[in-house]
């Protein structure tokens, strides 16, 4: 009966822990299309004595780590840079590049895929992310979408990298495979940087949510006001 218990604990704790696992990404991928679960009364209030409501522009939910800087310019930084390294990635990879000479084939393949993705998804829905900003509108989706598709196929891509980089260090001694290190650095760190953009862009897209929020609110007031200021005359 003990046995019993003990088998079936651990085999019980990894069901749950997969379902609240299932659960949270279900959650997480809500949050960046339908933007649920998300309380935007809290960064409005109320003037004293009157119904206006004012919108905390710089409550300190908006600024990032704790500092002075805005999530609308982190978004812009984010995806200016996102953008020049988009570019860099498509005209290095396309122009400049030399496939198959000492190098890793499947490396190459990874390459090719990522350069049409960056080119058929990832330009487009950078330039969308600056006038969403620009113009304060929730298309951030895409940009949302598109990172966090291209970050999971990164992560995968990186340890494949190492992967297939450890394997060519064994076979340097034939002089027919080169291991690329700066591949694999900039596939590492280019990784981790899209992680941090999609962490700002969130961020400013709660803070767009919140501010158009605001403006619906005021703008049911200003109407209802307006009707009964009609009626009463």
């Amino acid at each position: 009966m003990t046995f019993h218990t003990t088998k079936s604990s651990p085999r019980r704790f990894l069901l749950c822990f997969s379902f609240s696992e299932i659960e949270s990404i279900k959650k997480f991928f809500r949050t960046i299309i339908h933007e649920e679960d998300v309380d935007y009364a809290r960064f409005e209030s109320k003037m004293d004595g009157t119904d206006i409501v004012t919108f905390r522009e710089n409550d300190k939910a908006f600024r990032l780590f704790g500092t002075n800087i805005h999530v609308k310019v982190g978004a812009y930084v984010a995806g200016v840079i996102g953008f020049a390294v988009t570019i860099a990635f498509c005209v290095t990879y396309t122009f400049y590049h030399s496939r198959g000479l000492g190098r890793n084939p499947f490396l190459d393949h990874l390459e090719l895929v990522d350069l049409i993705f960056a080119f058929v998804v990832g330009l487009p829905c950078h330039i969308l992310l600056f006038w969403s900003i620009a113009k304060e509108k929730l298309l951030f989706s895409p940009f949302l979408v598109f990172y966090v598709t291209n970050f999971a196929m990164n992560v995968i891509f990186a340890i494949i990298t190492v992967i297939a980089a450890s394997l060519d260090l064994h076979q340097q001694l034939f002089g027919n495979i080169k291991y690329d290190l700066g591949w694999t650095v900039f596939q590492v760190v280019f990784t981790a940087s899209q992680g941090l953009a999609i962490y700002v862009v969130m961020r400013c897209r709660k803070y767009v949510a919140a501010k158009l929020h605001w403006k619906q609110r005021n703008n049911e007031v200003r109407i209802f006001s307006t009707t009964v200021q009609i009626h009463y005359r």
